[in-house]
């Protein structure tokens, strides 16, 4: 396999191919809050290895470690500013197939209102509702309990990082403590206006425009997005469902290779089906001023 450091539409990219070319069409990969596109390696390698090529993207502003002061832009950034970004580079490369994660997820499916592509993966997706909802009480039981110095950085528009307990209890629960260790080394600081969009569920999704076959994937184990939040998204937007036995950081957990391998399924299960491009809806074009 070929591994390269590139950008696409401005944006850093991890791209790895399969030697001798690819037989699918591209995937691109994108991150969900705090993370970055080093979470996507053994998925990337996993597929090189069935013959795909795919595309980790890094979103604006991210790559900074937490020991690292942020960029003071980065906390003014909203999901639709990201999205606005994924998109500039999901029409550079092209027909594709886009798998996004957590925030990534919702980022995706905004894409999804906009572009029709081979197929859209949301996998432990964060939803286009609020997050005042029982599911979500193990999150604001933790909040009550710990310092909440993240949400008042949410409110005030700056930039925020995970409490690492709140990881541990919600996020990386299946976790090995030696992989525990080694991401919160990789972490990055987030948009905290972006997290307070999802908490409140002010990021809307019209998923009467998705024209592209799509699929939710959900974690049993995950704690922080459960598996009902899981079902009600596909439900909604009237796609299949896979569970797995994972936590909310399946890309990185023991038995990833079984998520990776049923996505790749699914995605070339897709091949025949007739993919165009749909005009880039002027609905995005707000987001382009909000981050600056």
């Amino acid at each position: 396999m070929r591994l390269r450091e590139t950008r696409l539409a401005g944006l850093p990219c991890t791209v790895i191919a399969p030697d001798g070319g690819a037989r699918f069409r591209p995937i691109l990969f994108i991150h969900g809050l705090g993370g970055g596109r080093w979470g996507w390696q053994n998925f990337q390698r996993r597929a090189a290895e069935q013959g795909w090529e795919s595309h980790a993207l890094e979103l604006p502003l991210h790559g900074v470690r937490l020991a690292e002061p942020p960029d003071p832009r980065l906390g003014h950034y909203s999901v639709e500013s990201y999205a606005l970004a994924c998109a500039a580079a999901l029409a550079e490369l092209g027909d594709c197939f886009v798998v996004g994660h957590s925030m990534g997820g919702l980022i995706a499916q905004k894409l999804a209102e906009n572009f029709r592509r081979a197929g859209f993966v949301f996998l432990c997706s964060a939803p286009p509702w609020h997050m005042f909802r029982p599911a979500y009480w193990p999150l604001w039981s933790h909040l009550l309990r710990h310092p909440v110095a993240h949400v008042f950085a949410s409110v005030r528009g700056r930039s925020m990082a995970l409490d690492e307990r709140l990881e541990e209890e919600l996020v990386n629960n299946r976790l090995l403590p030696a992989q525990r260790r080694e991401i919160y080394q990789l972490e990055a600081p987030d948009s905290g206006r972006a997290s307070l969009q999802m908490a409140l569920g002010l990021v809307k999704v019209d998923e009467r425009r998705f024209r592209s076959p799509r699929l939710v994937v959900g974690g049993l184990a995950d704690r922080l997005i459960p598996p009902s939040e899981q079902e009600k998204l596909a439900r909604r937007l009237q796609c299949p469902l896979k569970l797995f036995d994972r936590g909310h950081m399946m890309i990185i957990e023991d038995g990833w290779e079984e998520v990776a391998d049923a996505l790749f399924e699914w995605m070339a299960n897709q091949a025949d089906t007739p993919v165009q491009e749909l005009v880039h809806d002027a609905a995005l074009a707000p987001a382009a001023s909000a981050a600056s």
